[in-house]
């Protein structure tokens, strides 16, 4: 299997990826690209989803489709389908429960992006264009939202370090540097 590369970034394996069946209904069957076999590719449907249990991984797979498949009326879309097999797999979730964040995440970008793209139409009204800002806007502080819970559940959360560059003591009164706990034996109440 070839690994497309960036400039300064390590080989990326391929997400695996699907297509419709041509008999009209709406299962997809996988694509085998390369040399990759079933057995590879189940192997890569599931750790796209974090998860070693099939069921998990179609279960959120049909969530993902279908929040995203705009029209039930028409057929389902394989680009579709692959992109969410393809975000899934650069989030890389390391367990369902990231899995679930992941698919959120995706959800709300793709509508973040909708209302964005109606906001800004020609044809849109000025009621119409602030209604549709204000979704895209909450829709955007959800994604980051949501980013910085994955980004705490993997470990990486944001600490603020505040850096104190000068200090200045009056005569006559007391300064103390370092941590200051109370609730001792000394504490007077």
């Amino acid at each position: 299997m070839k690994r497309a590369t960036l400039s300064n970034q390590p080989a990326l394996v391929p997400a695996p990826r699907v297509t419709l069946k041509t008999d009209g209904s709406h299962a997809l069957e996988p694509i085998l690209y390369g040399t990759v076999t079933i057995e590879e590719f189940e192997a890569a449907f599931l750790a796209a989803f974090g998860t070693a249990e099939r069921v998990v991984a179609e279960a959120l797979f049909e969530q993902l489709v279908n929040a995203l498949h705009a029209d039930p009326t028409k057929a389902l879309d394989a680009a579709t389908a692959n992109l969410v097999l393809a975000l899934l797999h650069r989030i890389g979730p390391r367990d369902e429960l990231e899995a679930m964040l992941a698919s959120q995440m995706i959800v709300a970008h793709v509508a973040a992006m909708d209302a964005s793209r109606r906001a800004l139409h020609v044809e849109q009204s000025a009621g119409g264009r602030a209604a549709y800002l204000s979704l895209a806007r909450k829709l955007m502080t959800l994604f980051t939202t949501q980013m910085d819970a994955l980004n705490r559940h993997r470990g990486k959360g944001t600490t603020q370090k505040i850096v104190i560059e000068r200090v200045f003591v009056a005569p006559g009164a007391q300064a103390v540097v370092g941590a200051v706990a109370s609730g001792g034996q000394g504490d007077e109440r």
